[in-house]
């Protein structure tokens, strides 16, 4: 009986699932830190969100929907397609970016020109995700009014056939994905990298190298096939 009990109290422990999907998380948040995500896209989103309503209270009186002046103003000050341009430029310099991070870490070589890279890709992803919280912000504007002119120029800026609640949840999790991949590669404090780049470069090669040509392969065909 004694044995048993021995045995049993020997046996290694559970890993703990939860703690460690914890950690990974942590890990792979960027320096900014969460609080800078929130308060970033809360005021694009409310600048897109209130512009919306004001340039619709502007905009009451205009007989005809082509009239909307201002509020045409607003749906035409960010596009969707240029927000996906900007998202791209960024995702592509994010791959290109990663073996110059790793080959000049291993070798200790051209760290001016490495830190001017990460820095010139962050600011495709700052600038798009900027972009992307703003037009999130005139599109659930544009979801709560559901008059004729809302919809039809939402419509003509966006290219949603539907301003609908899914479609707005989506462009959220791509754009804050614009936010993770472009803080991770750059920190405008120190110019460091953090988050995701610091996981990946802290990996084992025999992974992340295989893994890096399958994605970065997956993406660049998704690019070219549109």
């Amino acid at each position: 009986m004694t044995d048993i009990v021995d045995i049993q109290s020997e046996q290694p422990a559970k890993p703990d699932v939860v703690n460690t999907l914890k950690t990974v998380g942590k890990r792979l948040i960027p320096q900014a830190g969460l609080s800078h995500f929130v308060e970033t896209y809360l005021t694009w989103f409310t600048v897109g969100l209130s512009s919306s309503f004001v340039a619709n209270s502007l905009d009451h009186y205009a007989g005809a929907i082509y009239a909307s002046y201002y509020t045409g103003a607003v749906n035409e000050a960010v596009g969707y397609r240029f927000w996906v341009l900007l998202s791209v430029i960024g995702i592509l310099l994010f791959c290109l970016s990663l073996p110059v991070i790793y080959l000049g870490a291993k070798f200790h070589k051209f760290s001016g020109f490495i830190t001017r890279l990460r820095q010139f890709t962050y600011t495709f992803f700052v600038v798009g995700f900027d972009e992307g919280a703003l037009m999130i912000g005139i599109l659930v504007a544009n979801l709560l009014n559901s008059s004729d002119r809302s919809a039809l120029l939402a419509n003509k800026s966006f290219l949603f056939s539907d301003v609908s609640v899914f479609a707005i949840t989506a462009l959220l999790l791509l754009n804050s994905l614009l936010w993770l991949l472009g803080e991770s590669i750059f920190n405008r404090d120190d110019k460091s990298y953090s988050g995701v780049v610091e996981a990946i470069m802290a990996a084992p090669s025999r992974y992340s190298i295989p893994a890096y040509f399958i994605i970065t392969g997956i993406i660049v065909y998704c690019v070219i096939a549109q």
